[in-house]
């Protein structure tokens, strides 16, 4: 599985109202993905390795980085131009003047790029592809306001991904734990394995298996093993967090023993949550928030996880 990204389905930004179901108790495996069905959606989604091979071969695309001008400023990939998501409307963009240009889009995560991809659809561009998250691209970055010279490469080999390039699904990300204490991808840094378990607080299968999911983050503790929760409908229908959901979720957790570590949706987790189409789903991540081995859809029994985990931490020993 590549390692930047869950193969789960995409999906909309109010993900209280996204993840309406429960899945049901698996032996594990992960859900479909992958680009978009050409019959549903009027624009492809590549992955960050496929877009560069697109900007590698064709010197007519037109790279749109659709964040704010202060992320672009820092960091945007060299050759983007700068047309903030929220700049984009139902008239058709000055610098963009041709109907029929390719375009190649992205955002940090891939939320906004999502937003950006249909409105420019909607306006009558005919040839977009959404590219998703800066975060995902390992390869060179440049900063300041003009976008630079895109690296066209004189041979096949592509370009290395830089040394310190985050490459993980949560390599880089920041957000909160359920008392408002900021986290960030350092809670991996002392652990050769995480599970992140995403659950919701109207899931009965999810809630069911936290308390022994509670006895499994203590039994592993000194294995350099350790259980993450992942709260996905703490947001409003307007992508904010919701204090009555967080007070919810608080008391699930205190009744059920589950005394790990929870962590709230942010944007930059969005991304991910956004792709996730039924709860319970677990993943789990090495040390630098890379994925290792496949997303397991529904709840499992404490003996299940045990066999699960000891057979992904032995991936990531191999």
């Amino acid at each position: 599985m590549n390692r930047h990204r869950i193969s789960l389905l995409s999906g909309a930004l109010a993900l209280a109202l996204t993840l309406s179901a429960c899945a049901s108790p698996s032996g594990g495996g992960a859900p479909s993905g992958g680009k978009a069905d050409d019959a549903t959606a009027a624009y492809q989604t590549v992955t960050a390795e496929e877009a560069k091979k697109l900007l590698d071969e064709n010197p007519d695309i037109v790279l749109v980085d659709v964040r704010r001008p202060d992320e672009y400023e820092e960091s945007h990939i060299p050759g983007a131009i700068n047309i903030p998501n929220e700049e984009i409307d139902k008239q058709q963009p000055d610098v963009l003047a041709d109907l029929d240009a390719p375009l190649v889009i992205y955002c940090r995560t891939g939320v906004r790029s999502k937003q950006a991809s249909d409105k420019l659809v909607d306006i009558g561009y005919t040839s977009v592809t959404d590219m998703g998250g800066i975060v995902d691209w390992p390869y060179e970055t440049v900063s300041g306001g003009e976008p630079g010279t895109y690296p066209r490469p004189e041979k096949n080999d592509a370009a290395d991904p830089g040394e310190n390039a985050a490459t993980g699904i949560m390599s880089k990300f920041s957000a909160t734990d359920l008392e408002g204490n900021p986290v960030d991808q350092s809670i991996f840094a002392d652990y050769d394995l995480t599970m992140i378990n995403v659950w919701a607080t109207f899931c009965s299968p999810c809630i069911n298996e936290m308390p022994e999911l509670g006895e499994l983050a203590a039994e592993y503790a000194d294995k350099r093993v350790r259980i993450v929760g992942l709260v996905s409908d703490t947001l409003n229908s307007k992508g904010e967090l919701d204090e009555g959901q967080i007070e919810t979720a608080k008391e699930i957790v205190a009744k059920t023993k589950a005394d790990y570590l929870h962590v709230l949706p942010s944007e930059d987790l969005f991304g991910i949550l956004s792709q996730i189409s039924s709860v319970p789903t677990t993943f789990f991540v090495n040390s630098k928030g890379e994925q290792v081995g496949s997303a397991v859809l529904g709840s499992n029994t404490k003996k299940k996880w045990t066999q699960i985990i000891d057979q992904t931490l032995s991936e990531v020993s191999a």
